[in-house]
């Protein structure tokens, strides 16, 4: 039998509403509910007064009025003033709209839902908010019908989470599949996850219950391995440091608040390792041929590997679950946990925690369990003292949980609390056990404090329980005229339960070696070959290019060994070298050619290397490494040679032979009497002695400053006196040079030796004047030297008396012996002759031993020419020829001619005479000839004269 508590009426538009039954007009536009007048509490809905009726069949629809409500609610329940009585042949329909041809939600009565229910209009299927209810009952038994609750008010309308990605300010979405897929990224590359959620039922969308924008949204980022980022914005740049991957976690909250989420992985590029690739050889010799292996696919042997990637495991959080006013009807949610292979639980703390955030306005009302994946179900929370899921639980009375409060008409209260459930740590004992630890929630009611408490049942019950399935949280409200939410739960298992990581692997979709000069072929292929051409280091790039579009190099060093390095071309004194500052990487051997050096090892870097003959030698070191050769010279320049001691009778010494270095050398000595000539660098001088001696001569080479030495016996030849004269027929010799002494002698037996020929200065005497050779013989060589000494004779002169034409001068000369040495006349003319007139003249000869006088006279007479007339040729007394008498004649000219002027003879000497004959040798006719003569007399008087001759045969 129902108890009314009042019945009120029904208005049109916006009306109150005490009590509403089945044969009510229907609460539709403009008649729907009155929303803000049906309250938080109490009853409201009939069937009909009394026992309903049979073959009953009536329909009402219950519609929000949109402003204050937006989805309609119907709770039937059996407790605190609830009833629920329908005969299982009758049938209570719920359509989820504003007609029957709306979704079915329920066919209810005692035989399927003994305790009523709750059952709330949709927003997917509904956007009217409205319930069409239909009771239709047959002709059989009946029942009492129902007496419920119908209320409206803005619920959590649901909204979708979408999510997108950008990398490095490209604008294209990235994340593959799309909202909870992957963003594949480099090291360093920038992500911008922008939370893009979707609000059909929002205010903005239907002109109806409350705003919905990403600006009024709360964000929560959370990103595996870094943690929650603390911003709430509907976007975020994230740059991973690590080569890992990271789970990406959002939590958006709307005002409600209605709590959704999603969740996306990023792979970081891992870097390869390019331990299997690069050159075979590392070191090569220059032109040597070498490999260089890259490799990026599945068929190469060696090259390039690629490590995995890894995620650390993150959480799974179920989202918000309307509890609404409960008649005994179980809600769930559930969490499918995954990643945790075939692990199961061993002991109760493998269950390190459950969470939930969650508010309710009545805890006596409720039983919460969690269900692992086999079935097995333990209490977390049993504060309904009745027969519920878990016999045997504590009355909690009117405590609540969060923020909730009986008058919100179903709204969520703020803040959102988190109650959790765990035998590790826990900060309480059980809620049971701890019901007056509470505090004023923001709406003046009493709930519990927020924390960690032991669960009711025992956490044992759950070994051997797979971790991997469906976890399930349920929530039974066991009495009406409450309700709450679960805004969010999770649970947590031991960190040891958990697998290391989930991974994943890259692969290279590309590899190539970077442009080299040295690489000989094979350039677009992974493995080439190179040829260098010069020593030292040489880089070679590698360069892949992974999947994600990453670019990653590695270079080689390939070392090319250097040429053996040897000493420069080089010249070594005293027959020998030590080699210095020879390279090679291992080693080598030395050699030459032609043959005759000798190596202290041949197989050392630097070795001694001597010679017993000088000569240029190439020496050649080929290395062990790569059979490389380098070669140089080594001039050893032979010790100077020079003559062998030496005796010579002679003041001088022509070097020869002297064998020295191309530089040449320097002669020396001690002694300054060694003259060396031209100077002391000529290779051959003359070496000349002052003295007689034996010296020490030194022959220096410039090259290595070597010295040999000889001895140098120089005998001078024998000096004498110079050819010389001597007065008295004597001479006494002077400053004889002989190296042993020597003997005197002379071929002219008028020269005498005194005291002997034996003595170096003798006197020398001759027994008559004369020139005479005279030799010295040196005993020591038996050389001999000659000198001439002249035994001047007394100056001795005379002079001839002579007479002259008056007024004439006459050339005339004293007697002229060679001892004389000059002549000097007394008027001053000094000569053997004189020119002089008439008069007495005296001559002095001299020389260097004495002076003789001589006096002429030189007489004047008169100077004439005269001529006979007459010429008999027959005659024999003298006057057959013409001939001139005449004196003091200087000059004379003659011509005889005929009577007719002809030529008969001529000639120019005054003593000559014409013989009749003419200049054929004819002698002439008789006759008379005419002479004609021009003569110049030594006076100088010059006479002309003519006449005839008178020939007589």
């Amino acid at each position: 039998m129902k108890f009314l508590i009042a019945i009120g009426s029904l208005f049109l538009g916006s009306v109150s509403h005490a009590q509403m039954t089945m044969s009510d007009a229907d609460y539709v536009s403009p008649n729907e509910l009155d929303c803000g007048a049906l309250g938080a509490g109490g009853v409201n809905f009939i069937d009909m007064p009394g026992n309903y009726t049979p073959n009953f069949d009536e329909t009402i629809t219950f519609c929000p009025d949109l402003t204050q409500g937006t989805k309609v609610s119907i709770a039937f329940a059996t407790n605190i003033g609830y009833e629920f009585d329908i005969h299982p042949t009758d049938t209570l329909y719920i359509f989820d709209g504003p007609t029957t041809a709306a979704p079915l939600l329920v066919a209810a009565n005692n035989g399927t839902n003994p305790m009523g229910g709750n059952w709330q209009a949709s927003f997917q299927n509904n956007p009217s908010g409205c319930l069409t209810v239909r009771f239709k009952t047959d002709a059989a038994g009946d029942g009492t019908g129902w007496i419920a609750k119908v209320a409206c008010g803005n619920l959590a309308q649901p909204y979708f989470p979408h999510l997108e990605a950008f990398v490095n300010g490209d604008p294209t979405n990235v994340l593959n599949p799309i909202d909870t897929g992957y963003v594949n990224v480099c090291l360093g590359d920038s992500i911008l996850f922008v939370a893009k959620p979707l609000f059909p039922y929002s205010e903005e969308a239907t002109g109806f219950g409350y705003s919905q924008t990403t600006e009024n949204l709360n964000y929560s980022w959370t990103i595996s391995n870094v943690g929650a980022l603390g911003i709430n914005n509907d976007s975020v740049w994230f740059v991973p440091t690590a080569r890992q991957g990271y789970f990406v976690d959002l939590k958006m909250t709307d005002q409600f608040p209605q709590l959704m989420g999603i969740t996306a992985k990023v792979r970081v590029s891992i870097l390869p390792s390019f331990a299997t690739a690069g050159p075979v050889e590392d070191t090569i010799c220059i032109g040597t041929q070498n490999i260089l292996i890259g490799g990026v696919t599945a068929q190469d042997t060696a090259g390039v590997d690629v490590p995995g990637g890894e995620f650390s495991i993150g959480g799974s959080f179920a989202g918000l679950t309307f509890l609404p006013d409960g008649t005994g009807q179980l809600y769930q949610t559930t969490i499918p946990i995954s990643g945790l292979g075939s692990g199961t639980v061993t002991q109760p703390s493998d269950i390190a925690s459950i969470c939930l955030d969650i508010e309710h306005s009545y805890i006596g009302d409720i039983e919460i369990t969690l269900t692992c994946p086999n079935g097995t179900e333990v209490s977390l929370m049993n504060t309904y003292g009745g027969n519920g899921i878990v016999p045997g639980g504590c009355f909690g009375g009117g405590i609540a949980l969060g923020s909730d409060t009986d008058t919100d008409g179903g709204a969520p209260g703020s803040p959102v609390e988190t109650y959790c459930f765990s035998f590790v740590n826990p900060d309480y004992g059980t809620i049971c056990a701890n019901l007056g630890n509470t505090y004023t929630n923001p709406s003046g009611y009493q709930s519990m404090i927020p924390g960690t408490y032991t669960p009711d049942g025992n956490f044992n019950d759950f070994i051997g329980c797979p971790l991997d399935g469906n976890w399930t949280i349920s929530v039974q409200d066991n009495q009406g005229i409450d309700d709450g939410y679960i805004f969010q739960w999770g649970i947590t298992f031991d960190a040891s339960l958990y697998p290391a990581f989930e991974t994943y692997q890259n692969y290279y979709v590309d590899g190539f070696w970077s442009a080299s000069p040295n690489i000989i072929s094979g350039q677009n292929d992974t493995l080439v070959v190179i040829q260098t051409t010069a020593p030292g280091h040489s880089f070679y790039t590698y360069n892949v290019i992974d999947d994600f579009g990453c670019e990653y190099d590695t270079t080689f060093d390939v070392f090319s060994l250097p040429l053996p390095i040897i000493f420069n071309d080089t010249l070594a004194c005293d027959m020998a070298f030590q080699v210095a500052g020879t390279t090679a990487y291992n080693g080598g051997v030395w050699s030459a050619t032609p043959t005759g050096l000798n190596f202290s090892s041949t197989s050392v870097n630097n070795p001694l290397i001597t010679t017993g003959t000088a000569g240029t030698y190439t020496v050649t070191y080929i290395d062990n490494a790569c059979s490389d050769t380098v070669s140089s010279t080594i001039i050893f320049p032979p010790y100077p040679q020079i003559f062998n001691d030496t005796l010579l009778c002679s003041d001088q010494l022509q070097v020869v032979g002297t064998q020295a270095y191309s530089t040449g050398g320097v002669w020396s000595a001690i002694s300054p009497e060694i003259v060396f000539q031209p100077n002391t660098t000529t290779l051959n001088p003359i070496i000349t002695a002052t003295t007689s001696g034996q010296y020490t001569v030194t022959f220096t080479d410039n090259v290595c400053n070597n010295s040999t030495s000889a001895q140098v016996t120089l005998f001078l030849l024998p000096q004498i006196f110079p050819n010389v004269e001597t007065c008295d027929f004597i001479y006494n010799v002077q400053g004889t040079i002989a190296a042993n002494g020597g003997v005197w002698s002379s071929a002219d037996t008028n020269i005498h030796f005194s005291p002997n020929t034996n003595v170096m200065n003798p006197v020398i005497t001759s027994s008559i004047p004369g020139t005479f050779a005279v030799t010295f013989t040196d005993n020591q060589c038996g050389v001999d030297v000659t000198s001439l000494i002249e035994f001047v004779n007394w100056a001795y002169v005379t002079t001839v008396d002579t007479v002259i034409c008056n007024g004439a001068t006459i050339t005339t000369s004293c007697s002229d012996y060679p001892q004389n040495d000059t002549y000097v006349w007394s008027d001053g003319t000094v000569g053997h002759d004189i020119t002089v007139g008439p008069g007495v003249y005296t001559v002095t000869a001299s020389n260097q031993c004495n002076s003789h006088s001589s006096t002429m006279t030189i007489g004047g007479k008169v100077c004439y020419i005269t001529a006979p007339n007459i010429i008999v040729l027959s005659s024999t007394s003298g006057n057959n020829k013409f001939y001139l008498d005449y004196d003091g004649v200087e000059t004379f000219e003659i011509s005889i001619v005929n009577r007719w002027g002809n030529l008969i003879t001529e000639y120019s000497d005054p003593g000559a005479a014409w013989d009749g004959k003419n200049m054929n040798g004819e002698v002439v006719s008789e006759g008379t000839y005419f002479y004609k003569f021009t003569a110049k007399l030594q006076s100088g008087e010059e006479v002309e004269q003519q006449g005839f001759i008178q020939v007589f045969h």
